[in-house]
């Protein structure tokens, strides 16, 4: 019982330690349905302080790729491109007064949360890419979210300031396949300035997935890196076919600060399917499984949950891990796939 009692104060002690705050939010229900803006070249203002861009059209872009939408389940929503036909183009709405909300956050809430509600229409005949990106003040990519249409799904990507195995489509670790179709799906991604690590997270599917950065992240600005967000960019695009294009859907943007990260899911699953030996070991260790699960990467952690390392594989099904520089003790190893993170004890002697 004392235990317990112990973890449960510990528990409330650490949550009234921790704060977040809404400093923006947008759901689209003060604004007129039918199309959102008569300029698609970005000169001017749409509604509520947005700028729409049509770009790269073999054919004519039309004010009707950028539409607010009555949708039966969520109110007005923001759409972009329905029932055109053409082979390359992209039509983006975007904002770039972030920095004006970043910058009201209370002192040391130094985690950017950005959630956003998705529909999910898939068309298997559709290459179509649908993106949320933030940029920082240079034009840099901190983070793009990425979702496909015709394969069902979702991923971070990261731009100029990079991941340390800079992921790109599939190969990446922040990747969810096989979302709900046509559904409504609430998608969460952080950016941990205090710690230089990003999160992906999809909470009805209890799916949250974590990266370090390849590069320092840096909010004090007037170096060389300025990496403060500004600009917001949602955009839908289409390549190499002449098909009819489906809309893209997007409600509910807020855009947090607070001073903790989201829970790391950790999947039982996969904890279950690897094994370690020898264990406790003192040089190097063998991680391995038996039905072709791709270790991405391995992070070790101590027992108190710094993280001690971190080792970036191709999908390898087993590897040999040399941990002679570790100090004697009990750690965590963090094992990531494509089918999600388990944890396995490890004993260095």
């Amino acid at each position: 019982m004392k235990p317990k009692i112990f973890f449960l104060v510990a528990a409330l002690f650490i949550a009234n330690l921790s704060t977040a705050q809404l400093l923006y939010t947008e759901d689209f229900e003060s604004y007129n349905t039918g199309p959102f803006s008569t300029d698609l070249t970005g000169a001017t203002q749409a509604q509520g302080g947005w700028y729409t861009l049509s770009t790269g059209f073999n054919g004519t872009a039309s004010v009707n790729d950028f539409k607010i939408v009555a949708d039966p389940n969520k109110g007005n929503v923001l759409k972009l491109i329905e029932g055109r036909s053409f082979e390359n183009g992209r039509s983006r709405i975007y904002r770039t007064d972030l920095s004006t909300y970043w910058q009201q956050r209370t002192i040391g809430n130094n985690v950017l949360k950005l959630a956003f509600d998705i529909y999910t229409e898939l068309n298997p005949n559709n290459g179509q890419p649908f993106y949320v990106t933030l940029f920082n003040v240079k034009g840099e990519v901190l983070l793009t979210f990425y979702y496909r249409l015709d394969d069902n799904f979702s991923s971070i990507n990261i731009g100029e300031r990079g991941l340390n195995n800079q992921p790109n489509g599939l190969s990446s670790p922040l990747i969810k396949r096989t979302l709900p179709s046509d559904s409504w799906v609430t998608v969460e991604l952080y950016i941990d300035y205090d710690n230089n690590q990003v999160y992906f997270s999809i909470p009805s599917l209890n799916h949250t997935v974590v990266l370090n950065t390849k590069f320092p992240l840096f909010l004090t600005g007037g170096g060389e890196h300025d990496d403060n967000p500004v600009k917001l960019e949602i955009s839908n695009g289409y390549h190499n076919s002449f098909t009819t294009v489906k809309g893209m859907k997007i409600d509910n943007i807020n855009l947090s600060a607070q001073n903790f990260t989201p829970t790391v899911s950790i999947n039982e699953f996969v904890s279950d399917k690897f094994n370690l030996y020898p264990n406790p070991a003192t040089n190097v260790v063998t991680i391995s499984n038996s039905e072709n699960i791709g270790i991405k990467e391995l992070l070790i952690y101590d027992i108190t949950g710094r993280q001690i390392s971190i080792y970036s594989y191709k999908n390898e099904n087993e590897v040999q891990l040399n941990i002679e520089n570790l100090s004697s003790g009990t750690y965590f190893l963090h094992i990531v796939t494509d089918e999600g993170t388990g944890i396995k004890k490890l004993v260095k002697k």
